[in-house]
Formats: C-alpha cells, structure tokens, sequence
C-alpha cells in the first residue's frame, strides 16, 4: 500500500481515496467542493480538515 501523501497531490477527478483528518479520523472521500469544503465522503456529507490522503488498497480477491 502507498504512505500517506499531502492532500494538496491528491487526485481531484472524483477518485474515492482515503483521507485523514487532523481528528485522527480516516475516511473513504472525493474531491467535491461545496459549500467550503473538498472533499465529501459517499453519503454526501463534507470533512473539513484534511490533511494527508493515500490511494484504497485493492478489493479482497473473489474466492473460488
């Protein structure tokens, strides 16, 4: 998996990416900027505070 990266390098196509609050709280967002804020987590609700992002690790691999 990647490091934590500053946020001003991250992806600003609507990439879901983790992102990291100063909070210590870690969450799956897109860049939307709305309303005063970047970045949006998917159920519309914007975080405030971001500072440093890294790309979602691959998904589980399918059984069988």
């Amino acid at each position: 998996m990647s490091e934590w990266q500053p946020i001003e390098t991250a992806p600003k196509d609507g990439t879901e990416i983790l992102t990291y609050r100063k909070a210590r709280l870690i969450s799956v967002a897109s860049y939307w900027p709305h309303e005063g804020a970047e970045w949006c987590v998917s159920d519309g609700v914007h975080i405030l505070n971001v500072t440093h992002w890294m790309p979602l690790p691959p998904p589980p691999a399918s059984e069988g």
